[in-house]
């Protein structure tokens, strides 16, 4: 076995390697259907002729069988060694039919449930930033967000109420910046704007009223931030200066920071309950992972 745990190219090798004896072996016994019981080394023979020919493995890669044995009453089990530059890199287990005519990949238990992959989390702070739902929700989803993206936009428009509704008092969900300036050029402003907004308790109406008139602001740029404040019925005075003072700029590149830092590279990103979820995804893909998280937390969904 691995003397380290095995590398992703590994991985996708015994994938092939086993895909490829599972179609050779029936391929080549569906010619010559009601044949004889082939010999343990006719199997052996067959499996490792079909990789090879094939070009299962590329080239330094080679496999071989070094052992097969009877498995109960109708199977055998053949011990594949994959090797490179010499060096065994995995023995695997594979188990045939024993008249040939079928690879089974992996034997299950049923007496005992299937292992679960626990899924990959990663560390994000929620910060001081804006955010809807009780603050001990059991699910926590932050974004990572840009408010000139308009992939942002599709799931601030179609998405976000349909998560609150549904799971209303067991989500919270945090909105973080994450502004691209390389092709976005009132990104930055817009996320300085929704914050000055928020300095009057109204982040969340402004946040909604970028994503609504996307198409208009990033065509006019900073002029239109003051007229949205207007409509909210913001203190026009208060908000003017907050937002030409850049007194929230350093608190959005700090978003960005901590965004890249947990391995965001595009927008909109998601952390639900620190489970990675990239991209303008339907709501069936949120609900997986939240119906989920409150299971695995004991909560009624």
């Amino acid at each position: 076995m691995f003397r380290t745990p095995p590398s992703k190219e590994i991985q996708l090798l015994l994938a092939g390697l086993l895909i490829g004896l599972a179609a050779g072996f029936f391929l080549g016994t569906a010619k010559g259907g009601g044949a004889a019981e082939p010999d343990t080394a006719e199997l052996e023979q067959r499996a490792l002729a079909y990789v090879k020919e094939n070009f299962l493995l590329p080239r330094g890669f080679t496999g071989r069988v070094v052992n097969t044995s009877p498995y109960g009453s109708s199977l055998y089990r053949l011990d594949v060694e994959i090797l490179r530059a010499g060096e065994v890199l995995e023995v695997t287990p594979v188990y045939v039919t024993r008249d040939g005519e079928i690879l089974v990949l992996q034997l299950v238990n049923m007496s005992q449930p299937l292992p679960r992959e626990e899924p990959r989390r990663v560390e994000v702070s929620q910060d001081d930033d804006p955010a809807i739902g009780p603050e001990d929700a059991p699910v926590v989803i932050v974004e990572f967000s840009d408010y000139q993206c308009p992939y942002c936009r599709k799931f601030a428009m179609e998405t976000l109420d349909r998560i609150l509704e549904e799971y209303r008092g067991r989500v919270r969900f945090v909105y973080r910046d994450f502004p691209l300036e390389s092709i976005h050029a009132y990104a930055l402003k817009a996320a300085e704007a929704a914050n000055c907004a928020g300095e009057q308790g109204r982040y969340f109406e402004y946040h909604d009223l970028l994503f609504e008139r996307q198409e208009d602001w990033s065509s006019r740029g900073e002029a239109a931030f003051l007229e949205y404040a207007q409509q909210l019925g913001l203190d026009a005075e208060s908000f003017s200066s907050c937002l030409s003072s850049g007194k929230y700029e350093e608190e959005v590149r700090k978003d960005l920071q901590d965004g890249m830092r947990a391995g965001v590279r595009g927008t909109p990103a998601f952390f639900i309950n620190g489970i990675p979820l990239s991209g303008a995804q339907p709501f069936e893909a949120f609900k997986a992972i939240i119906d989920a998280e409150l299971a695995r937390k004991g909560v009624e969904r």
